[in-house]
């Protein structure tokens, strides 16, 4: 007789997990216990070996790849940790789960498109979309004749979701929805783990670089998911087998895609709905204030538990220069240490910062990036008037064309954020995009920058400019400095919009150590959206992580519920 443990950590609550485990409280022949400590779902048996494998092997089966498991295992035991009580927080999402999908979901199947299909393991057939209520195998065959006839159509749904075999025409970056995940490798450079988020329970939404000259996939960057609920499983179900790989769609309910960091899965910010349904943080340093609302986020504290909902307004009217602070404060909860740290927090929707606590927690700013000129005719006339006029002339001279585009360019509000910055660069490199928007500029910089094969690259000047409060980003010097590289070697742009990346990422390490003598930095904590850039991330990781310990807290938004959260350890009055 041996008593094993199986474990599975994640990052954060995973409802289908709790619930599974309290399934297995029901196993008949095993004395069975389970767990959830630590950020670890656990089950205990005791049992002979060929029942421990029979068990082994049903649990393989069950416990599908969650978006934020960081890891599992099996190991011998002397004593249990568990007991009998049932798991809170069971209350499962997903519509399906490995028992009922290929039921459904498998034309081979005898029940194949029968979406009420009832399922004992995930009750998935109660959390049927209202529209989907009675929808029949015929109705979701006509969405796809519609959609393969007219080249688009809509999918009923509380919030519509409109599906196409070309792109929308919408704001922003282009949405596919993958029916054949076999052709995935063909038609995109991915990693393995984001095919483990594709496929995970969650069906999250990740972005992805389509394969150098794509026939049909021309965008810089898409973003693209699985099917995530019963009748959209149906829906590419039939489409594959005509022979459709993927098709273009939008939906008003999508959340935002998955960030890869610190070698996790991160939200950007949480939907409404989960605001409302989750339990945030356990056990938490009692903080300053009760509640503390941020971008209509209203974060609570009562007996040690940290809860979010989503609020109609900012309650506060927190100052958004607050962003930074907060969002240290909330990197800084898991392990509960505030003082001698950093943030660097890059949003697109707040200023990007560098600040700094130290041993008494006091915090200081010491980076704040500047407010970009709107137009492309100030950003002109702005470098013509600084010390890099002759290589601006010379850029207008030798690449017309660009010179134009570069005065047709709006930028949207607010400016003080890297996306302003790679737009701009984007066009001084003439990176192609299907719009002069800032985030299809963004993204031909960013993509063209994953491009690059190798690690070298031009070193691109971010020179300080000295405030009399903080100090902030020349970035006329910076902007010369990429049109230089430009004009002596016009081969390489994948290099360049490399080296715009790996240049910041050389630069904030330097920032960083130069304030590690100045304040003590024992870590520094990463947040906000811009933080997607997977390149700009990773480049990040390895320089500054080589010195320093770089936080992440999972358990909360990179730029949501977390500047929330963060809010009640602000040594501010309400």
């Amino acid at each position: 007789m041996k008593n094993i443990r199986f474990e599975f950590t994640c990052s954060r609550q995973v409802p289908l997990y709790a619930h599974l485990c309290n399934q297995y409280l029901n196993h008949d022949q095993l004395n069975i216990t389970v767990g959830y400590q630590d950020q670890v779902y656990f089950i205990e048996a005791q049992g002979e070996l060929k029942e421990l494998e029979s068990l082994a092997d049903a649990i393989a089966q069950d416990f599908l790849i969650s978006v934020w498991l960081t890891d599992s295992r099996i190991s011998l035991i002397e004593s249990r940790m568990g007991g009998h009580q049932l798991l809170p927080n069971a209350k499962v999402e997903q519509e399906f789960c490995q028992q009922c999908l290929p039921k459904f979901g498998d034309n081979q199947s005898p029940q194949f498109g029968d979406i009420s299909l009832k399922c004992d393991c995930c009750q998935g057939e109660t959390r049927l979309n209202e529209e989907h209520l009675g929808l029949s195998f015929a109705d979701i065959a006509s969405v796809a004749d519609k959609l393969l006839t007219d080249g688009h159509a809509l999918f009923p749904s509380n919030s519509p979701v409109t599906l196409s075999l070309s792109p929308l025409d919408s704001e922003g970056r282009d949405k596919l929805l993958v029916c054949n995940p076999n052709t995935l490798n063909a038609q995109f450079h991915l990693k393995d783990h984001q095919i483990l988020a594709l496929s995970s329970i969650e069906k999250p939404l990740i972005t992805a670089r389509p394969v150098s000259d794509h026939p049909k996939l021309n965008a810089p960057l898409y973003d693209i998911c699985f099917a995530y609920n019963r009748g959209i499983v149906v829906l590419c179900e039939i489409l594959r087998q005509r022979g459709v790989d993927w098709i273009y769609f939008n939906a008003d309910n999508l959340d935002k895609p998955m960030v890869w960091i610190q070698s996790a899965w991160s939200k950007i910010s949480s939907t409404a709905h989960e605001q409302q349904s989750w339990v945030v943080l356990e056990e938490t340093p009692e903080p300053l204030h009760d509640e503390a609302s941020f971008n209509g986020i209203t974060a609570s504290w009562k007996k040690g538990v940290i809860s979010c909902k989503a609020s109609a307004t900012d309650d506060n009217r927190r100052d958004m220069t607050d962003a930074g602070i907060c969002a240290l404060n909330a990197g800084n909860l898991e392990s509960g240490q505030f003082k001698n740290s950093a943030v660097i927090y890059f949003s697109q929707q707040h200023t990007g910062q560098i600040l700094t606590q130290d041993r008494t927690q006091k915090s200081e700013l010491f980076f704040s990036l500047p407010q970009l000129p709107s137009t492309g005719y100030e950003i002109y006339h702005q470098l013509e008037q600084s010390p890099q006029r002759s290589v601006v002339e010379k850029f207008k001279q030798k690449y017309p064309d660009d010179y134009l585009r570069l005065l047709d360019l709006n930028l949207a509000a607010p400016t003080d954020n890297l996306q302003s910055l790679w737009a701009i660069s984007a066009i001084i490199l003439g990176l192609s995009s299907k719009s002069l928007a800032k985030e299809s500029l963004s993204d031909a910089l960013i993509s063209c920058a994953m491009a690059h094969r190798g690690s070298n690259s031009p070193r691109i000047d971010y020179p300080l400019t000295k405030g009399e409060a903080h100090r902030s980003l020349n970035w006329c010097k910076t902007l010369g400095s990429l049109i230089s590289f430009r004009l002596a070697d016009d081969r390489d742009a994948f290099k360049l919009a490399f080296g715009m990346q790996d240049s910041l990422a050389d630069f904030l390490a330097n920032w960083i150590e130069h304030l590690d003598l100045n304040v003590g930095v024992n870590s520094v904590v990463l947040a906000g959206s811009e933080f997607a850039n997977e390149v700009l991330t990773q480049r990040l990781s390895l320089r500054l992580g080589k010195n320093f310990p770089l936080k992440v807290n999972h358990r909360l938004d990179l730029d949501g519920n977390n500047l929330a959260v963060g809010g009640l350890y602000l040594k501010k009055r309400r």
